[in-house]
């Protein structure tokens, strides 16, 4: 198109050297608009069309060779979401974000791809700090300006969707996988006996905070958060009593309990008396301030609602 224009621009100028006739100065600058803005126009179709042809040649199908199609793509992520949550519905397989800016991409894998894009989408437009380098590409570039490609579908196994994303991490070298070795603990449950023995392996001296003390710097602005987040936010437990109160009692009725012995115990609230003695909410209301004996566990108690005065 270059050469065109050069064309175009010495007929312009030699003709009327050549032949000493002149043209109309109008016309020849609607001539040059119209060129200029059609040729702007065809050019970027071709380019738009060109790149998505290049884009669907990084794909495969399932079982396929890196030169065929994707199993699916979807050119704008952020108006095809609603379209990715239906057709990634119950599948499991392997994805690649590509960046339409800086064509950076990123290979990753799910035995639950929709639920996987919630995340990702989620995380794309937070607020909150991320050092993972997609998150931060995406919230950079927008999400518009990313592609999302389904390499292939696989079974909704662990293991086969880590073996498969490690073959696609190792054909493309993606720039956003920072680990480039797949298998996350993502999705992943140790066993009853591994849990056992990591707990028996850690304990003590062996696990890696035993012994450590934090600064006083650091405790002055633990307790520094603590204080501002209690004076920002309300507690939605603040009033509530008995069973409702995670907090076993706050501003419940104390209860005094006495045996025979004269031992005493005292809960802040009939829920916490309750629990100790694991029976029912009723038993314990109904028993304060009565002066009789109630069997608890085997043992008989008094239950009041003020200290004895006399022990």
């Amino acid at each position: 198109m270059g050469a065109v224009f050069a064309l175009f621009a010495a007929w312009y100028f030699w003709t009327p050297k050549i032949l000493g006739l002149d043209y109309n100065r109008l016309l020849s600058k609607v001539h040059f608009w119209i060129l200029f803005v059609g040729v702007n126009m065809t050019g970027r179709n071709f380019f738009d069309f060109g790149g998505k042809r290049l884009t669907h040649h990084f794909g495969t199908t399932a079982g396929g060779s890196p030169d065929d199609n994707f199993a699916m793509f979807f050119e704008n992520v952020q108006s095809s979401k609603r379209d990715i949550y239906k057709k990634l519905k119950g599948k499991s397989g392997i994805y690649l974000f590509i960046n339409k800016i800086t064509n950076d991409l990123y290979v990753g894998s799910s035995i639950t791809l929709s639920k996987r894009m919630v995340t990702h989408f989620y995380h794309a437009n937070s607020n909150k700090d991320t050092k993972i380098v997609l998150y931060r590409a995406m919230r950079k570039y927008k999400l518009g300006n990313f592609s999302l490609a389904i390499l292939e579908f696989c079974a909704s196994d662990i293991i086969t969707c880590s073996d498969l994303e490690q073959k696609w991490i190792d054909y493309y070298k993606p720039r956003y996988n920072v680990l480039k070795i797949a298998g996350s603990s993502s999705g992943f449950r140790h066993s009853i006996d591994t849990i056992n023995k990591l707990k028996e392996l850690l304990k003590k001296e062996n696990h890696p905070k035993h012994g450590y003390v934090n600064s006083a710097e650091t405790r002055q602005a633990i307790s520094d958060g603590i204080k501002e987040f209690y004076r920002t936010h309300t507690n939605r437990y603040k009033g509530v009593k008995g069973i409702h109160s995670p907090q076993y009692g706050i501003n419940g009725q104390f209860v005094f309990c006495y045996n025979k012995t004269g031992k005493e115990l005292i809960f802040p609230s009939i829920n916490g008396a309750k629990q100790h003695f694991k029976v029912r909410w009723t038993t314990i209301k109904k028993s304060i301030d009565t002066l009789s004996w109630v069997t608890l566990q085997g043992e008989e108690w008094i239950i009041q609602s003020t200290p004895r005065q006399n022990k």
